[in-house]
């Protein structure tokens, strides 16, 4: 086992050292991912809006097995009524995929967001303990905000693209990520020092 990382407890250096290929896949993948959806972000934008509203009627059919499986009547009339409202939402968002993204656009926004504030976070709290990928965490979670602010500032007319984007943007630095984080592993698996 590699000396290198000395703020890192030995069992995440071990379970690094085992997953590096797994996680060296995984970046890859999301890095082509990312890629493809800012290449191609109006088509991204309307493939998440089918994918969510697609995601709610499923939703929905969890909430009706729920009413019908378990709970007081109360319960089920809840369950119901909010099976009511995902049917509703996502045969909106698949009817009315361009006019969707609006509003996929504005939930992004306040995702990235907390989503930004808290890998900036991790990122420095993470430096303290030697973990490989702490500064491109803490990047990752300042370019997060900082576009979804701009994003916000230029809706609705960035609904058309701004998905995709967002999309595209996470999923490239977290593949970046995960690829730094792989090579941190493969050197501990090899027995090298990690960087």
């Amino acid at each position: 086992m590699s000396t290198a990382l000395p703020g890192m407890p030995p069992e995440l250096k071990e379970a690094l050292g085992k997953s590096w290929k797994l996680l060296l896949a995984g970046g890859v993948a999301s890095v082509i991912l990312g890629a493809i959806a800012i290449i191609l972000p109006p088509l991204a934008s309307v493939t998440m809006t089918y994918l969510v509203g697609i995601l709610l009627l499923l939703g929905a059919v969890g909430y009706v097995t729920e009413a019908i499986s378990r709970g007081s009547t109360q319960h089920r009339i809840w369950s119901l009524i909010l099976a009511v409202l995902y049917v509703i939402g996502g045969v909106w968002l698949i009817v009315n995929p361009v006019k969707g993204t609006v509003t996929l656009t504005i939930a992004l926004v306040v995702f990235f967001l907390v989503v930004g504030a808290f890998r900036i976070a991790i990122g420095f709290a993470g430096r303290g303990q030697g973990l490989p990928n702490a500064g491109w965490t803490i990047v990752s979670g300042a370019l997060s905000v900082v576009i979804a602010v701009l994003v916000w500032g230029e809706l609705p007319s960035s609904a058309a693209w701004a998905i995709g984007l967002l999309v595209g943007i996470e999923l490239l630095f977290s593949g970046l990520a995960l690829i730094v984080t792989a090579l941190a592993g493969k050197q501990i698996a090899e027995g090298g020092p990690a960087a």
